[in-house]
């Protein structure tokens, strides 16, 4: 059997470490990556390996010049553009007649892929996937299969909301030859994205085999050091020479009079001097020299790095020929990128990253990155960006400038909550787009549905809203109006992670749009959904929010409507939602009021476009009409929900309560009924929600519900569990750290029980 191993990755997420060089010749204990990979198709038995080849495929075929390592014969592939991961294996392996193996050159793995290769025989797969269990599945692509193991759906790098299983696809796969030829040739083509969704349309026998045994994606720098870590814990088939228990070496222990704390890997020609601790969970490469008195645990030293006397680097990473002078210290996750030098005294904090050949002057202490500094990792929660991070003026820059370095974000729309918190943060925003090749378009001062009505009627890629106060957040909606798609926010923090902006100067900056005056068409739309006025109807709206307030006056008295004292509205203060209440204090919740505007739509031939998280009762009633009921997602990870986007344009009521407002209103007037009576047609439905923190990974629900999981595969949000008289919608936050249950039933005590008791089975797992 032959192999791909697919090796032309930029691996992005490891700068500044592969700035140089490329993923798969980053080492591991002394070794390329890649090389961990031919080790093991040696051991399976494999003679040939076919090597594609992109990102600075020269040092790899320079690496191996003579086409061999060991008794492995080597093929390289090099792809003058990017071909995609099924493109390229097209490349290496069109002319293949038997089945082969597809294998990443920049992950550790100890599979036996000798079973995984009964297995396909087995089932006389077209295609194997091998999954792995993970805890944390959302930077992988997940896979879902039958008790049999056939396929059902893919899920890439997913949020925690989506995240409802937890096998990753490792992006090793047994082939079958005849595959190869539905890949289209000279074009960019993906394996989990678009040849498998495919071959599954086709009914072809994809199948998925759980692995046991160790499998690490070096995807980013945590990873990279974890790796290293496992190796030297035995966690890996892959010895290493011992010197002694736990103390493994390439050649001999250097000598002097330093303390060793098992496990450590020590490579040739290092220099160690007096007084110096080294370990636990340390590799240090040949050809490094660490100083007296050094301090250096959970780390790595890659090649000819050197380390002046009094140094600490915990948990970090010293690139090749680095150089830290007297008592530098490093800290987690940071990064000294290759042939940099830091001064004496110098502090790099965690999660710092000091990008290649950068001097950083003695006694400065540095946070984040040299070119901007880094946030944490997940920039976003549930609430937008904010609560979890203090947003200060310098952050909101690389925010903005982050946003409009990306090229499906060049036209952007702000606006604020008026206060002056929240314009000293957008003024911020707007230095970091207006430099990065952004053009603004200001509404000023507005609240979160003008905000996602202006962005959508103007065709904007981006809306983003500022709110101020003591806790400033930042609120950003994509196309049409709707939450941003998964991979856009991952770009955003990645490019803020890295500070890799784009830059303008000169003329090419664009200037501020002034679209304030968008106000009066949003007035007017909002006088348009009631087409034939209110006259004759009594009513009073009420928010925290005195702007929408005034607007639905305004827009109440150009129909006639006049206020009354016993028939009330209240308008949340993002103007997202409405509640009614009657003259009887009898309140009727936003869910119902929807309902209301959805029936309506139904009785006029119209399909539905709703949130993930609405109402199922309101599929029922759709069903019952003949008609539709399309669901879109809070964070979608692809385009499986892009009909509901769509569709979702039309209506408006459904994420804008001042919309729904006047639609409940004139939908009373059309049908001559009150809204009791429009109530009363409705199938009965009650919600209950609640959110309650995490004590464990989120992964674990899905051990727990994953077999009562009825959500489709094809587009799909959290947890849902149908049971007799209800269901439980199930649906971790975007950090992991809470999860919010919606339970829907006919009574609303059934709701509150249902809610009540996850909160005790909650309370039982911890």
């Amino acid at each position: 059997m032959k192999a791909v191993v697919m090796a032309g990755g930029k691996g992005k997420r490891l700068r500044p470490l592969t700035c140089d060089a490329p993923k798969p010749l980053s080492r591991i204990c002394g070794k390329p990556v890649i090389e961990y990979i031919f080790d093991l198709l040696l051991r399976n038995g494999f003679e040939e390996a076919y090597v594609t080849l992109g990102y600075l495929s020269e040092s790899v075929t320079e690496k191996y010049e003579d086409g061999m390592y060991k008794n492995l014969k080597l093929h390289f592939i090099t792809e003058d553009s990017p071909l995609g991961t099924a493109g390229s294996v097209r490349n290496a392996a069109k002319d293949f007649d038997e089945t082969f193996l597809v294998i990443s050159g920049d992950a550790v793995c100890d599979f036996e892929l000798d079973k995984i290769a009964l297995y396909h025989r087995s089932e006389n797969a077209d295609v194997t996937v091998v999954g792995y269990q993970v805890e944390d599945p959302r930077e992988y692509g997940l896979v879902s299969f039958d008790e049999k193991g056939r396929i059902t759906a893919f899920n890439e790098k997913p949020s925690w909301s989506q995240a409802t299983g937890n096998i990753a696809n490792t992006g090793i796969y047994l082939i079958e030859p005849q595959i190869i030829k539905k890949i289209p040739s000279d074009t960019e083509y993906d394996f989990a994205k678009q040849l498998f969704p495919d071959l599954m349309s086709e009914q072809k026998a994809l199948y998925c085999y759980n692995a046991s045994g160790y499998w690490c994606d070096i995807g980013d720098i945590s990873a990279y050091l974890r790796c290293q870590k496992d190796m030297l814990n035995g966690k890996i088939k892959f010895p290493l020479k011992k010197a002694a228990d736990g103390i493994f070496i390439e050649s001999s222990l250097p000598k002097g009079d330093y303390n060793i704390v098992p496990p450590v890997f020590i490579g040739s020609d290092v220099e160690i001097k007096s007084g110096a601790v080294i370990g636990p969970d340390t590799v240090i490469e040949r050809e490094c020299s660490v100083g007296g008195n050094c301090r250096i645990r959970e780390s790595v030293l890659l090649r000819g790095s050197v380390l002046g006397s009094g140094c600490v680097v915990n948990n970090a990473l010293v690139c090749e020929g680095s150089s830290l002078k007297k008592g530098v210290s490093v800290f987690e996750e940071s990064v000294v990128g290759a042939g940099s030098n830091i001064g004496e005294f110098a502090v790099l904090k965690p999660q710092t990253l000091v990008w290649p050949d950068k001097n950083i002057e003695s006694h400065m202490s540095i946070r984040g990155n040299v070119k901007y500094n880094k946030v944490r990792k997940t920039l976003f929660d549930d609430s937008g960006i904010g609560l979890a991070l203090q947003l200060t003026p310098e952050i909101c820059t690389g925010i903005g400038s982050a946003i409009a370095s990306i090229n499906t974000c060049k036209k952007i729309g702000i606006g604020t909550d008026g206060s002056t918190g929240a314009k000293a943060l957008k003024y911020a925003l707007y230095s970091g787009m207006m430099a990065s090749g952004g053009h603004v378009w200001d509404f000023g001062e507005c609240f979160e549905s003008l905000l996602s009505y202006c962005t959508a009627f103007c065709g904007l890629n981006v809306g983003i809203f500022v709110k101020g106060g003591n806790e400033p957040q930042i609120r950003i909606c994509g196309e049409g109006g709707l939450s941003v798609r998964r991979f856009l926010e991952r770009e955003i923090e990645a490019r803020l992670s890295k500070g890799e902006f784009n830059r303008c100067v000169g003329e090419t900056v664009k200037d501020v749009a002034d679209m304030s005056s968008i106000k009066l068409m949003y007035n007017r739309e909002l006088v348009k959904q009631a087409p034939y006025d209110l006259k004759g109807m009594s009513v009073s709206v009420i928010s925290d929010n005195p702007m929408i307030e005034q607007l639905m006056e305004d827009s109440l008295q150009r129909l006639g409507c006049t206020k009354s004292s016993n028939f009330l509205f209240k308008v949340s203060e993002d103007g997202m939602k409405a509640d009614a209440y009657l003259q009887r204090d009898e309140k009727i919740s936003h869910e119902r009021l929807l309902a209301v505007c959805c029936h309506n739509e139904l009785k006029n031939g119209r399909d539905l476009a709703l949130p993930y998280d609405a109402p199922i009762a309101l599929d029922y009633l759709a069903n019952e009409f003949g008609r539709k009921s399309y669901r879109y997602l809070t964070t979608p990870g692809d385009d499986s929900d892009s009909m509901a986007r769509r569709l979702s344009s039309k209506q408006f009521f459904v994420r804008d309560g001042l919309f729904m407002v006047i639609r409940v209103l004139s939908v009373m007037k059309e049908r001559e009924n009150s809204l009791e009576s429009l109530c009363n047609q409705l199938p009965d439905f009650f919600i209950e929600q609640k959110v309650f923190e995490l004590p464990f990974p989120p992964s674990k629900l899905n051990s727990v519900f994953g077999s009562e999981n009825t959500s489709d595969d094809s587009v799909k949000e959290g947890i849902s569990i149908k049971r007799d008289k209800g269901r439980l919608l199930i649906t971790p936050s975007r950090t992991g750290k809470r999860v919010r249950v919606v339970a829907e039933a006919d009574r609303m005590e059934t709701a509150k029980e249902m809610c009540d008791g996850f909160e005790k089975l909650l309370k039982e797992l911890k």
